[in-house]
């Protein structure tokens, strides 16, 4: 694709957006970039789900780095979820290559992607709502304990305090949030969605992280799952796009997390998963051959 001055400053802008977006959430950016350059570019899904991958090589790298100088990662859960997650994206890779080789006439990818997005936004809005007095920014324990936790190697106890000065302890649950991981690497290869829309449930409704906690993990683990299904989907990446994309991805998400205790998580998000609706069902009707 030959790229102008105009869509190049376009793309850096999209950059922008995601790098913004996806370390708040611990997300890889996809929920925004897939629709974005099937949409707007006309991309095939298959073609803008790869390169998504791409771009989030460069979400997860800044992010990441950005969480490490705030203390917010939890690293011994990380590497363990990672160990699952890896070979989810692999897996998830080579079902998207094979979904590719079908002579379909729908597009199977983007109508998977598009019930993904629904499913996942509808959930996360709900839950928003039923939970009230929260905040990912301050002390919490497991609150369905009822008392001590057994030490085993699948149950253990974590406290720490992030650069800002925030304290966080909470009880670590390993199953069966680890082998969930798998089905995040799973998904997130195949839709191009880096994986962070199914990490960050499972690491704070089954692992026990907090909100805070668990969006820097969550980059974290994309960082290094997420390399093995660009390896497997290299040839359908189209990195002139990723490039500029790239370019505006590293500033926000760079910045970004330096100022997220400042934001009121609870209606950042409540917009996110309403864009993310919004998005899906548009690519729904594009599916079913309604132009808007």
């Amino acid at each position: 694709m030959h790229i102008e001055l105009l869509n190049a400053l376009e793309l850096i802008g999209l950059g922008l957006l995601v790098g913004a977006v996806s370390p708040t959430f611990g997300i890889g950016g996809g929920l925004l970039t897939v629709p974005l350059l099937i949409l707007i570019y006309g991309m095939s899904t298959s073609a803008a789900t790869a390169t998504s991958l791409g771009v989030i090589i460069f979400v997860s790298l800044s992010g990441s780095l950005a969480y490490i100088r705030e203390r917010r990662i939890d690293f011994r859960v990380g590497f363990l979820f990672i160990l699952f997650a890896v070979p989810g994206s692999v897996a998830g890779g080579l079902v998207s290559n094979w979904l590719k080789t079908l002579n379909v006439r729908i597009d199977l990818l983007q109508i998977a992607f598009a019930v993904t997005m629904l499913t996942i936004a509808a959930l996360r809005i709900g839950a928003l709502f039923r939970t009230k007095g929260t905040s990912a920014s301050a002390r919490t324990g497991d609150p369905d304990s009822g008392g001590p936790q057994p030490q085993s190697r699948l149950i253990f106890e974590r406290a720490f305090m992030d650069r800002r000065g925030v304290e966080f302890a909470y009880t670590a649950r390993l199953f069966p949030g680890m082998i969930v991981a798998f089905v995040g690497g799973f998904v997130g290869a195949m839709l191009g969605l880096g994986g962070g829309v199914i990490y960050v449930p499972i690491l704070t409704a089954l692992i026990g992280l907090p909100a805070g906690i668990a969006t820097a993990t969550s980059t974290f683990t994309i960082l290094f799952a997420n390399p093995f299904a660009v390896a497997v989907r290299f040839a359908s990446i189209q990195w002139d796009l990723v490039l500029f994309l790239s370019i505006g991805v590293v500033i926000s998400a760079t910045i970004v997390p330096r100022y997220l205790h400042r934001i009121k998580a609870k209606w950042l998000l409540t917009g996110f998963w309403t864009l993310a609706i919004l998005a899906s069902v548009r690519l729904l009707l594009k599916v079913a051959g309604v132009h808007l």
